[in-house]
């Protein structure tokens, strides 16, 4: 069963009787961004938090609000927010709050211009709270590239992509992000310019599911950042171990090419 969508600005609620006032206030944390993404839809699922967590109620909004106010009987709840989903949901399906807990989106159903984002709050009945959502993407960004090469030879061509990207992650899922399966042909973004004497920072942006391996083991190796560029007409590739990729974080590399098989870096 499909939600409906609600595009009206205010909670227009039926009450029971004997049913207790829950309400949440709504915020985002993106540090995946430096502007405010559009949120196009937000769905919430209202669990009892007691006994079997059976679903209480839903709704559907096409914006983010500023906050919601919920009747339910119950004393303590668990709201749950999913903004900017790709799909629509079954709501038998998710009938439990164990069955929402293991709702997987893909990375390549996401979006980084509208990017899922979810959060929950427990609520006690008569009481308010403040729920947080956050994106379940994670951004790489190249910082400063420079070219220390002999003979003012340039690096032409450049372009960075990733290595043993996540290719799904549990969408309420905020820690311990051990990847079973990789992307096979990531994105690659070509930075604007070849680099020569002086250095750059193009800001050039990748974006990731979150990956909490932090060497390359077997079945859960850590992400890779590469740089590719032509020199003399050759390929060459600069790669970089990350560390530990934290869902809704931001990490720079910067990239200093010493030779055509060496180079030196930093990761913050």
């Amino acid at each position: 069963m499909k939600l409906p969508l609600d595009t009206r600005p205010s909670d227009d609620v039926y009450v029971q009787a004997d049913s207790s006032r829950f309400a949440v206030r709504f915020r985002i944390n993106d540090a995946t961004a430096d502007t405010t993404r559009h949120i196009r839809r937000t769905d919430i699922f209202v669990y009892n938090a007691d006994g079997l967590r059976e679903l209480l109620l839903t709704r559907s909004y096409g914006f983010l609000p500023d906050s919601a106010v919920f009747f339910c009987k119950a004393r303590n709840v668990t709201v749950v927010a999913i903004a900017n989903s790709p799909r629509s949901f079954n709501t038998t399906a998710l009938d439990r709050y164990d069955s929402i807990e293991l709702l997987t989106y893909r990375f390549e159903e996401d979006s980084p211009t509208q990017p899922v984002m979810s959060g929950q709050k427990d609520v006690e009945a008569g009481r308010a709270g403040y729920l947080t959502l956050a994106p379940l993407l994670s951004r790489v960004m190249i910082g400063e590239v420079a070219n220390k090469l002999k003979g003012y030879v340039r690096l032409e061509d450049p372009r960075i992509y990733l290595e043993n990207m996540n290719a799904a992650a549990e969408v309420l899922r905020t820690e311990g992000f051990h990847p079973s399966e990789m992307i096979l042909s990531p994105p690659v973004r070509s930075l604007p310019y070849d680099i020569g004497v002086f250095a750059q920072i193009p800001g050039t942006e990748l974006f990731c599911y979150p990956n909490d391996s932090q060497e390359a083991t077997i079945g859960t190796p850590s992400t890779g950042f590469v740089l590719e560029c032509e020199i003399e007409g050759e390929t060459h590739q600069y790669r970089v171990t990350l560390p530990a990729i934290t869902r809704n974080s931001t990490v720079r590399v910067d990239m200093t090419v010493t030779g055509e098989a060496t180079f030196e870096s930093k990761i913050y």
